[in-house]
């Protein structure tokens, strides 16, 4: 009798640490929220991640883009960060885009990693997260002074 006692102890034990950890499922949803995503050339696109937590146990979240461009700066603050449930973290994405980048529109996925329990889970971003390009102020600025140079100068012929 003793036995079986303490055999369904264990049973009763092992299946509430299973239903406790099967309850307990990872998931994180993720926003990214443009600051500045219309940039001239050399100049840094900021873009803010909100990462909230739906586990019900605290998890590890990495943060990274996908598809790097060479020459591109990518920076995240934080990069890395512990969430407990239900918190949300932000984070501030920083995209410095090169000097002669061609005018354009590029999209960047952001990568979100979470650990949980010793297994990772990813969600990956793929909305919101558009650089637009636009050219410097000095190609729009000359042709345009230009312009209205030789307008005043045909404007002036014919007083």
């Amino acid at each position: 009798m003793r036995r079986e006692w303490v055999a369904v102890c264990l049973m009763f034990f092992v299946l509430s640490v299973f239903i406790g950890i099967s309850s307990a499922t990872p998931d994180l949803v993720v926003d990214v929220i443009p600051i500045k995503d219309v940039v001239a050339p050399g100049e840094y696109a900021t873009y803010t991640i909100n990462v909230t937590s739906k586990a019900t146990i605290t998890e590890h979240v990495v943060l990274s883009i996908l598809n790097q461009r060479d020459r591109w700066n990518y920076t995240f603050s934080p990069d890395e960060f512990d969430i407990e449930p239900g918190e949300t973290v932000l984070s501030t994405l920083s995209i410095g885009v090169p000097s002669d980048a061609s005018p354009g529109d590029y999209y960047h996925d952001v990568k979100v990693s979470g650990q949980f329990l010793g297994v990772e889970i990813e969600k990956t971003v793929y909305m919101n997260v558009l650089i637009s390009v636009i050219p410097e102020f000095s190609t729009i600025a000359i042709p345009a002074a230009a312009i209205f140079i030789l307008l005043f100068f045909i404007r002036r012929r014919r007083a």
